[in-house]
Order: C-alpha cells, then structure tokens, then sequence
C-alpha cells in the first residue's frame, strides 16, 4: 500500500490534512524569502552602492589628471606661438597655470572661513 492509499483510507483524515506539508512549507519559505529581503538585500544593495561609487571616483580621478595634463599642454602650446617665448621654453604657461591656481586656492581657503 502506498501513502496515498493509507491516507485515503484513514476514516479520521479530511482532504485539507493531506495538504498541510505544502502550506508548512509554503509559509517557512515565505518567512525566509521576507527576512533575507529585509537583511541581505539592503546589504547586497549597500555593497553595490560603494563599487560603484568606488569605481565612480577613481574614473573621475583619472578624468581629472587627464584634464590637467591637457589644460598644461594646451597653454605651453598657446604660449608657444607668442613672439618673446622661444621653442621649447614653457616658463611662461607654468607661470599662468600656477598663478591661476594659487588664486583659486587662495579663494577657496578664504572661504574656509579659518
């Protein structure tokens, strides 16, 4: 005799009773699934969060020195075709970029407010 025959055959055993493993483990895997919601899906989403603004950052710091590197080049460039600047000679671009730069931290240092 099987399962099935001794259930079926139990006078004292009604058709939802047959059913009562499934609804324990429907409602045990609900609970799971709500509670690793609740847990590990913040964190999973906390720790994608910090890649990506990790990899975010370190893009924009190499964009930043690229953008450097350019803006020097362009000026010792530019500096290039002045008649008074002889080929080769970039003090007059490095003079304008730091003077320019010194400014900007000298505005930002007064807005510190120390």
């Amino acid at each position: 005799m099987s399962d099935t025959d001794a259930a079926s055959n139990n006078p004292l055993a009604t058709p939802a009773d047959g059913d009562w493993a499934s609804k324990a483990t429907t409602t045990v895997v609900g609970y799971v699934d709500t509670v690793k919601g609740a847990t590990t899906g913040k964190a999973l989403v906390a720790s994608r969060m910090a890649v990506y603004f990790l990899a975010a950052g370190l893009i924009a710091l190499v964009a930043l020195i690229l953008l450097l590197l350019l803006i020097v080049r362009f000026a010792v460039v530019v500096s290039g075709y002045l008649p008074f600047i002889s080929d080769g000679e970039v003090w007059l671009a490095y003079l304008v970029l730091g003077v320019l730069f010194s400014a900007v931290g000298f505005f930002l240092w007064k807005k510190k407010g120390v």
